[in-house]
């Protein structure tokens, strides 16, 4: 696909917020580029975990798109759900640029100019649309420069054999750093390959339901969640550690917990207490930060403040999959998918106000069911 020099809504990222937006600008005529830094949409998925599960499907699908009753309730996994992105942006046609990173934003009298990788590109409107996965939480401690402990973020871990191959070796004493879900996760996965576990957290422990609790609970939190956006009740939008196996082998002491880590030295690993230990490696589970450092020429002190997901600050510049930008789940799947729909709206009415006469729909086909039967056997789709 030919590089555009210019465009008249340009957006930054092809994960879930810019696919979604992306149809909904090309449904109703509008002109369009998306620029995605990896090689497929949706790379960031494709670096999660591979035992991650990301809800039911009928709360993943983007707008536009189905899958059959029968998938509707399964669980969607990493595996799969990055199979679906590429299959909804092959089907939508949607105009990615890919291995195209935005480097900086300049504004302009007419909207912005974004360099990028592959040259410069204009738009009137600008998306940002990058999320929260490409710019890993990294924390620093005293002396975490000079220690000989073996560090990794959980952006780095997909499964057990990265951390071996960090290690060189199998098994050994690894020390997860976190408190939320995926700390659990990671906990619960190295524990069970054989590895002793310990668990370091600042923040309370909090446990969410077991696996089969969450299913007997999820159609009241359905009500629940639904009722909340409708009263506009900002909920806790970070899912606490799961129940089940996690709560269990920290209750019983099969994995150590400990406080927050106070200063690293060559070996041991200090925590505030003034406990002392040392581990073969160091796991941080602490999460990601939203990525707008291509912003720093527009948005100097990175603030997010919108108003119906415009910043108040840069008129323009819109944000999609910001957290509690809309409602509470605006971040995740279903919440970006109602998003994705009113900015569409927003932006559509904006145009009709500037070009009296822009272009016609391109396309307003009922949704396409994505056929999940064809998902390689090699994919794991759980329940």
């Amino acid at each position: 696909m030919k590089f555009p020099d210019k465009t008249t809504v340009l957006i930054l990222g092809a994960g879930p917020a810019g696919l979604s937006i992306g149809h909904e600008l090309c449904r109703r005529g509008i002109d369009v580029s998306i620029l995605e830094k990896g090689t497929v949409a949706g790379e960031s998925f494709s670096h999660y975990p591979k035992r991650i599960f990301f809800g039911p499907w009928c709360n993943n699908t983007l707008p536009g798109s189905q899958v059959a009753w029968s998938w509707k309730l399964r669980r969607s996994t990493q595996p799969a759900y990055t199979w679906y992105l590429g299959e909804y942006t092959r089907h939508n046609q949607l105009p990615v640029q890919y291995q195209c990173q935005a480097l900086e934003v300049h504004k302009t009298p007419s909207g912005f100019r974004v360099l990028t990788s592959k040259g410069p590109i204009k738009c009137r409107f600008l998306i940002n649309c990058t999320g929260y996965f490409s710019t890993p939480n990294l924390p620093s401690y005293p002396g975490q420069d000079q220690s000989a402990n073996i560090f990794m973020h959980s952006s780095e871990y997909r499964e057990v054999a990265d951390l071996r191959k960090k290690l060189g070796f199998d098994g050994g004493r690894v020390l997860v750093v976190g408190a939320g879900l995926t700390a659990g996760e990671t906990m619960v996965e190295l524990h069970t390959n054989g590895y002793e576990v310990s668990l370091s957290h600042r923040s309370p422990l909090v446990f969410g339901p077991s696996p089969v609790m969450e299913a007997v609970l999820s159609p009241w939190n359905w009500v629940l969640e639904n009722l909340a956006v409708a009263l506009n009740i900002r909920r806790n939008s970070n899912p606490p550690m799961a129940g089940g196996i996690a709560r269990r082998l920290i209750t019983s002491g099969q994995v150590q917990v400990f406080p927050a880590i106070s200063k690293f030295g060559e070996r041991e690993t200090v925590f505030v207490d003034g406990r002392e230990q040392t581990f073969d490696a160091v796991l941080f589970a602490t999460g990601y930060n939203y990525t707008v450092r291509h912003l720093a020429n527009v948005l100097p002190q990175s603030s997010l403040l919108v108003h119906q997901m415009e910043s108040t600050l840069v008129p323009g510049l819109f944000f999609l999959g910001l957290d509690q930008q809309r409602t509470y789940r605006s971040r995740f799947l279903r919440g970006i998918r109602a998003d994705a729909l009113e900015l569409g709206c927003i932006l559509e009415a904006r145009l009709k106000e500037e070009i009296p006469s822009y272009l016609p729909a391109r396309f307003s086909e009922p949704p396409f069911e994505v056929d999940l039967e064809q998902l390689p056997r090699l994919v794991s789709v759980g329940q």
